[in-house]
């Protein structure tokens, strides 16, 4: 199978930099310029241009009418409230917390560093990840499991790039590549966990958060997630190169 490797590597490395933006947002909280940049016009047009209007819609609404200088303060005491804090408002953003279950199969709030934990710490082993010394976070934590996923759309993009570079289109084969490896490992960790169990945490979201932002955040996050699911399983099935979204600006950035 012969691939278009352009479109392949752009598309893994626009991916690669959507996973680390909705990464970042639920790892820290944000800061002024972080926050003006998901506001700004541009970057909310172009996510609806990705988008049904239905994930964006609360997102664009707010972002017409929010008063940074006033509410900086509110997004931020939104962040610890719903992500750091252990209180009433606290969503314990952690897969083990939404995937526990009884002996008769039904769901319960399951135990932290338990099966789940050890399911993605094996993944993230078999793909050569390690979590970073400065990250306090369980292996679980919503944060971690999107990083990963921006691990696993920069070693594709490297991977492609290194193909184009060593292999002559003329010779190019139906053998697995390392980018077509470090892909099926994103369809899987997709299916296996995080479109599993992230939008339980995003119906926790929209019940708890006092900002808008954070509503609006975590439904980009589920439609992301679910279309990449989609996208990835599709590709899989009809043996032709993701093309899941093509984002021409930059995304935005912690700093």
């Amino acid at each position: 199978m012969k691939k278009d490797t352009d479109s392949a590597y752009q598309d893994a490395v626009a991916r690669e930099n959507m996973y680390s933006f909705l990464s970042a947002i639920y790892l820290q909280a944000p800061t002024q310029d972080l926050v003006r940049k998901i506001i700004d016009a541009d970057f909310v047009e172009e996510l609806g241009s990705l988008f049904n209007e239905s994930p964006i819609a609360e997102l664009n609404s707010y972002a017409g009418a929010v008063d940074l200088e006033k509410d900086l303060a509110l997004i931020k005491q939104d962040y610890m409230d719903l992500f750091a804090v252990p209180s009433g408002r606290y969503v314990m953003p952690f897969e083990d917390i939404y995937r526990g279950t009884r002996m008769d199969g039904s769901q319960e709030r399951g135990p932290l560093l338990g099966v789940q934990a050890i399911a993605v710490k094996i993944m993230y082993r078999m793909a050569g990840a390690e979590m970073e010394r400065t990250c306090k976070e369980l292996p679980t934590h919503i944060g971690v499991e999107l990083g990963f996923m921006n691990f696993l759309c920069e070693k594709e993009a490297a991977a492609i790039n290194n193909e184009r570079e060593t292999v002559s289109p003329d010779n190019e084969t139906d053998i697995v590549s390392d980018s077509d490896v470090y892909r099926e490992l994103q369809r899987r960790f997709l299916q296996a966990h995080l479109n599993d169990w992230f939008p339980q945490l995003c119906q926790a979201i929209q019940e708890k958060a006092n900002t808008r932002f954070y509503r609006a955040l975590a439904q980009v996050t589920e439609e992301f997630i679910a279309r990449d699911t989609g996208s990835l399983t599709a590709q899989i099935i009809s043996e032709k190169p993701a093309q899941a979204f093509h984002m021409t600006s930059a995304i935005p950035q912690p700093g």
